[in-house]
């Protein structure tokens, strides 16, 4: 039981890492379909590492129509449970998937992207992590995060700390930006252009 848990969980990362456009409408319209409370729905949302918090706190509020003081809570408690079993057993998935070649590739490409991914966690540890899972874009957030804090051998307790004050961090920006409706996911679409346009010209010098 434990093996398969920790297997889903890596799978899930995958997602994130590789997920393409029309999987979040895929996923968002699955989990409309179960018979649950929104609340639920909103915590579930939370979990998955292509939304996190950055995706349910809109979604609860926007599309189920859920008060601030419900969304918030929830995505956040949501957004970390995974957390604990990635810094828990992640050590345990590596020795058992290095053992097979197919998936030994697969950590490794994952393990060197993140690594390029978290130069910052890597330069200031522990504030580095907090900071790089407070910025909500999609390549940042608590999966990603909490894998670095793995690589980069960070201890475990610290690393839930500050992946914590990073997700409540998020929370903050993300609802200041659902506040603001059109004009929050206009913000939003202009950080990732920066950020895209970025990452190219850093790529090419």
């Amino acid at each position: 039981m434990k093996k398969l848990l920790i297997i889903l969980i890596l799978l899930c990362f995958v997602l994130s890492l590789f997920a393409v456009g029309g999987l979040k409408d895929k996923i968002k319209a699955s989990i409309d379909k179960i018979e649950a409370p929104d609340e639920i729905k909103v915590f579930l949302i939370s979990m998955i590492p292509i939304f996190e918090l950055r995706g349910s706190i809109p979604i609860g509020v926007h599309r189920y129509k859920l008060p601030y003081w419900k969304v918030i809570p929830i995505s956040i408690v949501g957004n970390m449970f995974p957390i604990f079993f990635i810094l828990l057993f992640f050590d345990f998935v590596t020795k058992i998937f290095f053992k097979v070649p197919f998936l030994k590739k697969i950590l490794e490409a994952i393990f060197a992207r993140t690594r390029r991914k978290t130069a910052v966690i890597k330069k200031y540890e522990e504030i580095g992590l907090m900071l790089f899972v407070a910025i909500p874009l999609p390549i940042t957030g608590a999966w990603t995060g909490s894998l670095a804090a793995y690589l980069f051998g960070l201890k475990f307790w610290k690393s839930i700390l500050f992946i914590f004050l990073g997700v409540c961090i998020a929370a903050v920006v993300v609802t200041f930006l659902t506040s603001l409706k059109w004009i929050g996911a206009g913000v939003a679409t202009v950080a990732l252009i920066v950020v895209f346009v970025f990452n190219q010209i850093k790529k090419k010098s």
